[in-house]
Formats: structure tokens, sequence, C-alpha cells
């Protein structure tokens, strides 16, 4: 490759590396749909298939829930009311940081005590309670084994949380007896189940015909409602967490390769590291890195966010696809701002914008790939209506995504928007935890 020619060998490469052919798609759909299959199987797959227990929920569930949304370094704390009309509402939100630098507390780090951190979730969630009697669901959205609707056993913090003490536990077994101890016995923990599952059910609670539940945010993962479960009662629709963005059988550029092994988790969440917005800035950064040489981005190196990884968020990514003005002023203002005094040529910018154009789109595309495997596998005769709802600020707030998924899933997949809608699914977390709570207590009951 010569040294003049790089910004346009870059693009080219990236061209040829990140468009996806109708046939390459139709493979990621197959490879997809027999992944599930394995997984559900249990022969070796790329996903997990985990069982959630948790079925569908039926619409005209009724009451006040407690719902506990557990995930990264915030808590947040609701009392939600379903109206039984597929409708719901959340009535108190109470957000926390698990660490203050103020109030001189941190609850996250290697020598905080589980017990220390329940104790303050527990109270938390009594601000909230007021001593009502309240089922509590609770969305905890980390590494753990599901046994049962209530029941999941912790299997391991993300990097962000390093608390000990916690490995093989009952997670709401353990909020249960913190509970206890800080006198709030009138909250009853019930459900536990990650955001994914939650987008799932409330998706399902305002839409009978919603099957898929996907995450398109900062990570990615989709959840989905087997008509054939290997788990409970096979008779009954059961909700699976498949950790879909762990699929790997996928044609990977050398940007992703190279991603990857730079990553805290090489060899895993392949699917995820060419989707989520964790890593789309990542991947925009490396390929303008490609493109320095004489004919342009000659002061990509004076520029930190270009220059450092990690740097370059979706946020970036997303101003450089929305922008549509003419001279791509928008771009140009970012580049400005970042290194006063220089101004980027016009080719320089339609670069970045053609760069992060491709890596939005791919991601978008990929992403319809493993819908279509989903309903593939729903619905192999497509006579049926389906609903994907979906939760996220990649899907909510980069420019073109949602369509891009949309018309990926109609031109490659034969999937028209009559046959498959979207349907944005706000508070996810909070409203599908208080439906599960709700579903719970149902069972309770009959059982």
């Amino acid at each position: 490759m010569a040294e003049t020619c790089n910004m346009a060998d870059a693009l080219i490469e990236a061209w040829r590396e990140f468009t996806l052919s109708a046939e390459q798609f139709g493979r990621i759909t197959e490879e997809f749909a027999a992944a599930i299959e394995d997984g559900l199987a249990q022969r070796p797959s790329s996903l997990q298939m985990l069982p959630t227990y948790v079925g569908r929920p039926a619409g005209d569930e009724t009451g006040v829930y407690l719902a506990l949304d557990f995930g990264g370094t915030n808590l947040r704390v609701a009392e939600v009311e379903l109206t039984g009309k597929n409708e719901s509402s959340i009535r108190k939100l109470h957000k926390v940081s698990l660490k203050d630098a103020a109030a001189g507390y941190d609850y996250t780090g290697a020598d905080t005590n589980v017990r220390e951190l329940f104790a303050f979730i527990a109270r938390q969630i009594g601000r909230v309670a007021d001593g009502q009697e309240r089922l509590l669901g609770h969305s905890f959205s980390y590494a753990s084994r599901q046994t049962g609707i209530g029941r999941a056993t912790f299997l391991g913090w993300a990097k962000e949380i390093k608390v000990s003490g916690l490995a093989e536990q009952d997670i709401n077994g353990l909020l249960a007896e913190e509970l206890l101890r800080q006198q709030i016995a009138t909250v009853r923990p019930v459900a536990v189940l990650n955001d994914t599952t939650a987008t799932l059910l409330a998706a399902a609670y305002r839409c009978p015909d919603a099957d898929l539940g996907s995450v398109c945010g900062t990570g990615h993962n989709t959840a989905y409602y087997e008509p054939q479960p290997r788990h409970g009662q096979p008779d009954r629709v059961m909700a699976y967490n498949p950790e879909s963005g762990g699929f790997d059988r996928l044609r990977r550029s050398r940007f992703d390769e190279e991603l990857d092994l730079d990553s805290d988790s090489p060899g895993r969440q392949r699917l995820e590291k060419m989707v989520a917005g964790r890593y789309l800035g990542e991947l925009v950064r490396r390929i303008l890195q490609a493109g320095r040489g004489d004919c342009g981005m000659q002061f990509i190196e004076e520029i930190p966010c270009l220059s450092h990884p990690d740097s370059l968020s979706s946020v970036d990514v997303a101003c450089f696809v929305g922008d549509r003005s003419k001279e791509l002023e928008h771009i140009g203002a970012w580049l400005t701002e970042k290194l006063p005094g220089r101004s980027a040529s016009l080719a320089e910018r339609h670069f970045i914008k053609a760069v992060a154009e491709l890596v939005a789109e791919r991601a978008a595309t990929l992403i319809a790939a493993s819908y279509a495997g989903f309903l593939r596998r729903l619905d192999p005769l497509r006579q049926r209506r389906h609903v994907i709802g979906v939760n996220g600020s990649l899907y909510e707030k980069m420019p073109g995504f949602a369509e891009g998924i949309q018309a990926a899933l109609t031109r490659f997949g034969g999937w028209p928007a009559e046959q498959v809608a979207f349907l944005v699914v706000e508070e996810a977390p909070l409203v599908g935890a208080a439906i599960a709570a709700a579903i719970a207590g149902r069972e309770g009951e009959d059982g």
C-alpha cells in the first residue's frame, strides 16, 4: 500500500471489509439459527441459551410493584404500576450511585464485602417502599445462572465492580436476608432477570405479537420466546437469554481482529464487538488511523482522541454519521474543537464521515441478520406478524441506525416492515422487572 494513498486505500479496504452482501447476510442468518438449536441441544455453540424461567405476560397483570435495576455503578429503585390494559407507569423513582466521593462511600471496590453492598441496596429499596407490602422484581445485569424465576446464582462482575463474597450465592436470597436485617420485611424479592429479558417482557406486556427483546446500546444482546423450551414446563413458552453478543460465526476484518486482541476479553463477545456502542468508536478510530498518509489525515496523530485506544465514542460516531451539511460543518467543528487552528480539508471530512457510516451500517446489518436468525426459528414459514422490542441509546440516538436494521431485514432477509415491526421500550429494566414480579406472584398464588 503506497504511503501517499493511505486515505483512499483505507476507505476501499473498509468498504470491502464492512459491506455485507445478500449472500453473507443469508449465511449469518442460517448460522445464527443453527447456533440457537445447538445451544438448546447442549451441543457446542457460541450462544449460551440461558433459561429465564419466565413466560409471556398475559397483559392483564395489575398492581403496584417494586423494581430494582442493578447494572453498572448506578442503582435505580422504582415503584411501578401495571394497569392491566397493556400499560404501565412509574410512580416513584430513586437513583443513587454505588460510589460517591463527596458522601464518603464506595461500594464497588474489592475491600467492600458483599453484605455491605446489599445492605446499602436494601436501604435504597426501603426509601421507595415506605412501609408498603410489595413484591420486587430485580433486573440484575451481571453474569448469573438462573434456576428459577426468582433464583439466580452469581457468576461474576463486570470490570467496574470488584466486591468480594458473592460467588455462587443466590442473588435474591441474599437481598431478602438484607431486607430483613434492615427491618424492611414488607418487601419480598420474587423475580430476577437481566435487562434484555426485561426488555422482552416489557414489550410483550404492551404488544401480544412481541417475541424478541433486544438491547442496542453500550452493549448488545437479544432475548426471545422459545416455543419448545428445554427447561421448566415443555408445554409453556419460556423466555431464553442466548447472550447473542457472543455469536462468533462471522467474517471479521483486520480491524475487528486487532480490536479483539487488545480488548479485555479476547476471543469472546465477537458479535457485540462489531455492533455495540462501546466498540463502534474504536473501530472508526482504527480505520482512521489506517488512513494516515501524504494524501490526507496528516493531522491524526496530533488529536489525542484519534491516537489513544477507546477515546472515540459512539456519540462522536453519531456526530459524523448525522452531519448532513453541504460542507460537513459539524465534523469540521468537531475537528476544530479537538485541534484548534487546524482546519481539515473537505476530503478529510468526507473520509471521516464515510468511515463512520460504514461501521454503523455494518452494525445495523449484522443485528438485522441475528434478528432474521431468531425469526427463522420462530416462524420458518413466515406466517405470523412479529414485534421486536428494543431498548438502548444506539438504536434510539444513532442517526439512521433503526432505519438501517429495518431496511436490511427487508432487503436481505425478505421480512417486510408490515410483518416485522419495532417497538421502542422505555425504562425496560424497571418495567420488565415489575412485570416479572407480577408473573411470579401470580404463579405463586396458582401454585
